[in-house]
C-alpha cells in the first residue's frame, strides 16, 4: 500500500513540475512575443520602413535571403548567388545547402501571407524556449527536476542567452542550446543494464539529433565532439564492447555521412573564425576578432551579469555545477560539450556565455533543492512536497531578481529604419544586382536581402584580403588608389589576386604595388561606392585593417572628429573652428 501511495504522490510531483516548465516556455514564449506585440507595434517607425519589418541582428537578413532563395529553387544547383562575394561571387549557403532554419522560414511564410520577415519573427518566441524540455527531462533523470525550472527561467531570460534571442533576433542561436541537450538526453539512459538493443536504439536517436543539429547549426564538427562524448560514456557505463561499437558505427550513420564527411573542414572553420585568420601565401592579415563584438574577451564581472546581475546566485549555480560533477561524474559526461564551452567563455571570446547560462540556473537550483531537502528530512515533510516547495521558491527567486535579467528588455532593430529606407530609395534608383562597395563588411547581408545588391563582403565573408584591402581604400587620401583598386578587382577579382600571391610569393607591399598602382582603366558597371551615415562609427576598428603594417604586422588605429559646416560658397564648406 505503502508503495502504490509513494508512487501517486511521486507522479503527482512530477506532473506538478512538468507544469512547472510548462510555465517556464510560456513565460519564454510569452515575453518575446509581447515585446512585438506592445512595444514594436507602438514604435513602428522605428521597427518599419516601407514594407520592411527590422530585424535585430546582422545575421538575420542572411537566413531570409537563403529561405528566399531556396523558394526560388537557386540553392543546391551548385549556381553563385549575384549578391554574395563581388566580383568573384559565391555560393550562398554552407556546400549549397539550406540551413534548417531557412527551411523552417520558408514553411512559417505559409502563415504570414509570403512575408519572409515575420515568418522569421514569429519563429523566435516558439524556438528560443524549447531547450527547457530536455534541460527538464535530462536533470529529472538525476532527481534534480525542480532545479531545471530555475535553470529555465535564468536560462532563457538571462542576458547571455536573451539578448541572442530576443524578438527579431531570427539566428541559429534559437536552437543551439536546444540540440546539444536533447543529444545528451539520448546519451544519458545508456547502461550496462539495458539490452544491446536499446543502448543502440538510444544512440540511433543521438545521432539523428545530431543530424538535425548539424543542418541547423552547419558545423559538422560537433558530430567529433560528441561522438567522443559517446565512447567515453559507454567506456565509464561499462557498456559490452561489441555493444559500444554498434552504437557508435549508428552515431556515426544517423549522423549524415555527408556531414561526417565535412567534420575537418568544420574545424579549420571554426579555427579560422575564432583563433587567426590563414595567410594568403607570405601575406598575414590582421586578426579580425578584434573588431567581432561576440568575439572580444570581457572582463570576468561582465561575464558574471550576463548569466545574471545577482551574483551571489551566479556564484551558487558554479559550485552547484561542482557539486554535481563531483557527486554524478558519468551523469554529467554527456553535458561536457556545454560544460567546455561555458569554461572557455569565462576566459575567450563572450558569444559562448550563453551555453552556460541555464546549466548555471540548475546548479544553482540543486544546492538550494538539497537545502530544501535537509531541512524538509529535519522538519519530517514528505518527500513529494520537497521539490514542489523547491519549485515555489525558484519562480519567487527568479521574479524578485527579474530586474538584474534581460526579463523587461527591448531589443532594438540593427539598421535603423532611415538605413533601411535609403537602401529602399537606392534599390529603385539603380539596376538590380548593382554591387556596394562598402567600407565594412556589417551591413553586407542587409544590402544583399533588402536591397538585392551585390557586396563585396558581408558577415560570412569578411576579414582576410577582402577587409583588408577595402579598408585601406577607404581610409587612403587618394581616391586614385580606391578607383585602382575596384578597376584591378573588376578585372581579376580576389580570388586570382589571392592565387598570384601564392604562386609569386608575393610580399605585402608588392601586392598593395599591384593592386593601388593598377595602370588597367575601370571597365566595370553598376558599381557604387555607399557609405551610409550608420558606419561613421565602425571607422575607428575600419581604421585596423586600413593601417595594417604587413611587416610589423600590426596597425595604427585611427578616430573621427564631427565637424559642424553650415554653408556652401563656391564648392567650399564653411564648417566650425573656421575649417
Amino acid at each position: 500500500m505503502n508503495k502504490v501511495q509513494n508512487f501517486f504522490s511521486n507522479y503527482r510531483a512530477c506532473l506538478l513540475l512538468f507544469v512547472g516548465i510548462l510555465i517556464v516556455y510560456g513565460l519564454s514564449y510569452y515575453q518575446r512575443q509581447a515585446d512585438y506585440n506592445n512595444f514594436w507595434m507602438e514604435n513602428q517607425q522605428d521597427y518599419v520602413a516601407e514594407n520592411v519589418t527590422l530585424l535585430t541582428s546582422l545575421d538575420s537578413y542572411y537566413w531570409l535571403k537563403m529561405a528566399r532563395e531556396f523558394d526560388k529553387g537557386t540553392i543546391g544547383k551548385g549556381l553563385k548567388n549575384p549578391t554574395k562575394g563581388y566580383p568573384d561571387l559565391q555560393i550562398l549557403a554552407i556546400k549549397d545547402t539550406p540551413s534548417l532554419l531557412a527551411v523552417l522560414i520558408s514553411f512559417a511564410k505559409n502563415f504570414t501571407a509570403d512575408d519572409y520577415y515575420l515568418a522569421g519573427i514569429f519563429l523566435v518566441p516558439i524556438l528560443s524556449g524549447l531547450f527547457v524540455f530536455p534541460l527538464f527531462f535530462y536533470f529529472s533523470r538525476l532527481g534534480f527536476g525542480a532545479s531545471a525550472i530555475l535553470g529555465g527561467l535564468i536560462g532563457t531570460f538571462g542576458h547571455a542567452y536573451y539578448d541572442r534571442t530576443m524578438m527579431g533576433r531570427i539566428d541559429t542561436d534559437l536552437l543551439n542550446t536546444f540540440f546539444p541537450l536533447a543529444i545528451a538526453c539520448f546519451i544519458l539512459p545508456i547502461s550496462r543494464e539495458k539490452t544491446g538493443r536499446a543502448n543502440i536504439l538510444l544512440a540511433a536517436g543521438a545521432g539523428l539529433m545530431m543530424y538535425l543539429f548539424t543542418w541547423w547549426y552547419q558545423q559538422a564538427s560537433f558530430i567529433f565532439i560528441y561522438f567522443l562524448v559517446l565512447m567515453v560514456y559507454l567506456i565509464f557505463s561499462r557498456v559490452r564492447w561489441k555493444i559500444s561499437v554498434a552504437a557508435l558505427v549508428v552515431f556515426l550513420l544517423l549522423s549524415g555521412p555527408e556531414h561526417v564527411s565535412q567534420i575537418l573542414e568544420s574545424f579549420m572553420v571554426f579555427l579560422k573564425a575564432y583563433v587567426s585568420p590563414p595567410p594568403t601565401g607570405g601575406v598575414a592579415w590582421p586578426n579580425i576578432l578584434d573588431t567581432v563584438a561576440e568575439a572580444k574577451v570581457r572582463s570576468l564581472q561582465t561575464r558574471l551579469n550576463m548569466l545574471h546581475g545577482f551574483n551571489p546566485l551566479v556564484y551558487a549555480g558554479f559550485i552547484g555545477l561542482l557539486y554535481l560533477c563531483l557527486r554524478r561524474f558519468r551523469q554529467m559526461i554527456p553535458l561536457a560539450p556545454l560544460l567546455a564551452l561555458g569554461a572557455w567563455a569565462m576566459v575567450g571570446p563572450n558569444r559562448f556565455v550563453m551555453y552556460l547560462s541555464p546549466l548555471i540556473g540548475v546548479g544553482a537550483g540543486v544546492l538550494l533543492e538539497e537545502l530544501i531537502r535537509y531541512i524538509g528530512g529535519k522538519a519530517h515533510l514528505p518527500k513529494a512536497l520537497v521539490p514542489v516547495v523547491s519549485m515555489v521558491l525558484f519562480f519567487v527567486l527568479f521574479f524578485s531578481t527579474a530586474t538584474q535579467t534581460g526579463f523587461y528588455a527591448h531589443a532594438g532593430p540593427i539598421v535603423s529604419a532611415s538605413t533601411v529606407g535609403a537602401m529602399l530609395d537606392i534599390k529603385r534608383a539603380v539596376p538590380r544586382n548593382s554591387a556596394m562597395f562598402t567600407p565594412f563588411w556589417e551591413y553586407g547581408y542587409t544590402l544583399m536581402e533588402v536591397g538585392d545588391f551585390a557586396t563585396y563582403h558581408d558577415g560570412g565573408l569578411q576579414g582576410g584580403m577582402r577587409t583588408t584591402l577595402i579598408a585601406k581604400a577607404m581610409t587612403s587620401n587618394r581616391q586614385e588608389e580606391m578607383v585602382s583598386l575596384l578597376a584591378y578587382l573588376e578585372d581579376y577579382g580576389f580570388n586570382q589576386l589571392g592565387s598570384r600571391i601564392r604562386r609569386e610569393k608575393l610580399s605585402g607591399e608588392q601586392m598593395m604595388d599591384l593592386v593601388f598602382s593598377y595602370p588597367g582603366g575601370f571597365k566595370g558597371e553598376n558599381v557604387y561606392v555607399l557609405y551610409f551615415e550608420d558606419m561613421i562609427v565602425k571607422f575607428p576598428p575600419m581604421s585596423k585593417f586600413g593601417t595594417w603594417d604587413f611587416e610589423k604586422r600590426k596597425s595604427e588605429m585611427m578616430d573621427y572628429v564631427e565637424i559642424h559646416c553650415f554653408s556652401m560658397v563656391d564648392n567650399i564648406m564653411r564648417c566650425m573652428d573656421g575649417t
